[in-house]
């Protein structure tokens, strides 16, 4: 009996395992090549038309890094940045009330995350804090070309400071109204309105040329106002990121290589600037075309979108590159080294795109892949593309088979 029950085991596991076997496994295939895994062919898509297209509506409501500052250069003309936000208490369930104390400074601080073009360097930055006409509303969205007008007589600081690539915050005294504007009393719902709000910029006339981006994540971006009560001294924190907040860009490309226009022909090369300035498309139709009509049921199992940066693009360049297809973002981001990140050893960006692709030869034309440097409202760093009448121009290089 106990022989026959180890027989009908035995019997069992073989048949469980000749079922196994019958079906694929994807059992350490990320230990093996494209080639091992699907025994694919190659193929190399050459983009038909390229261009730069001006970035006109870019959403800067809420971002936790922000820029600000002025910078200029050959290739992308003048770019401004000035910051817009409301002052808030730091809890929605906290009560302030300054009627019986009495304010003796106020300092806002700016938690420094980067300087640009060059982090290690000393600017000298003129900084200028305005206090608003109006109050940020609750109701708006607010884009890059979005303001608000500010109260001419409500500076609260207007003078040059050094900052230097290994500091850490920038403290500004403020000044004028100040007191007055944070004496004022109320719940957190009322406070936003009543106090309006501040405008943070570089005045660009005295300044260096330079970017500051600020990370308004951290506690050290505050407003820390010092107060006697008595014979007690304190101090209270309030919050100029965890309001209504927003960005706002101004570009000059007089004189520049980029000339403003709405759309630019990327034959030589693509333009791809942040804060608000020009995307790339790429375009594969003529190719998507070809490749669909003699291979209509061809699968795509590897995709990359591989773009070259031209040779005069800046030394400083953005981290990534991120896609849409006009409408929403690609997300075909998977692998580490083909998301969109730069490639230093080969000067180009690779985005993994075998959805998008696969896709695309299911419709049988392509509108444009668009090209925006990851972050875009809150970074300076630029780059330049090369165009698609060059010799290493915009390419997708695919395995497939049918």
């Amino acid at each position: 009996m106990r022989h026959a029950l180890h027989t009908a085991a035995l019997l069992l596991a073989l048949c469980t395992l000749a079922a196994c076997t019958d079906e694929e496994s994807d059992l350490g295939a990320t230990l093996m090549g494209g080639d091992a895994i699907y025994n694919g062919k190659s193929y190399t898509m050459y983009a038909d038309t390229a261009y730069s297209l001006r970035d006109d509506s870019l959403l800067t409501t809420g971002n936790t890094k922000i820029v600000i500052g002025n910078y200029t250069d050959a290739t992308f003309g003048t770019v401004s940045s000035q910051y817009f936000t409301q002052i808030t208490l730091p809890s929605t369930n906290q009560n302030i009330n300054f009627g019986e104390v009495t304010i003796d400074s106020v300092v806002l601080s700016l938690a420094i995350d980067s300087l640009f073009p060059d982090t290690s360097l000393t600017y000298n930055m003129h900084f200028e804090v305005m206090h608003l006409a109006e109050p940020l509303s609750a109701d708006s969205t607010y884009y890059s070309f979005c303001s608000i007008p500010v109260d001419a007589a409500g500076v609260l600081y207007n003078e040059a400071k050094q900052v230097k690539g290994g500091d850490r915050v920038v403290n500004l005294a403020l000044g004028g109204s100040i007191n007055s504007i944070l004496s004022l009393t109320a719940n957190n719902d009322e406070f936003a309105e009543l106090t309006k709000g501040l405008r943070i910029s570089i005045v660009a006339a005295s300044s260096d040329d330079g970017m500051l981006t600020v990370d308004l994540s951290q506690t050290a971006t505050r407003i820390r106002a010092h107060y006697r009560y008595g014979d007690d001294t304190a101090y209270y924190d309030f919050s100029i990121s965890n309001g209504i907040h927003f960005s706002h860009f101004e570009h000059n490309y007089s004189g520049a290589v980029v000339n403003g226009q709405k759309s630019v022909a990327g034959g030589s090369r693509l333009y791809v600037e942040p804060l608000a300035g020009y995307n790339a498309v790429v375009v594969f139709d003529r190719t998507i075309r070809a490749f669909r009509a003699e291979h209509p049921v061809a699968v795509v199992h590897r995709a990359e979108l591989v773009l070259p940066v031209a040779t005069e693009a800046p030394a400083k360049v953005p981290r990534r590159l991120i896609a849409t297809n006009g409408k929403r973002y690609i997300t075909d981001y998977i692998s580490a080294g083909v998301d969109g990140y730069y490639n230093s050893a080969n000067k180009c960006y690779r985005l993994r795109i075998p959805l998008h692709l696969q896709e695309l030869l299911r419709s049988g034309f392509d509108n444009g892949t668009y090209l925006m440097i990851d972050s875009r409202s809150s970074v300076a760093t630029r780059t330049i593309l090369n165009g698609y009448n060059e010799t290493d121009k915009p390419r997708i290089e695919l395995e497939y088979t049918e």
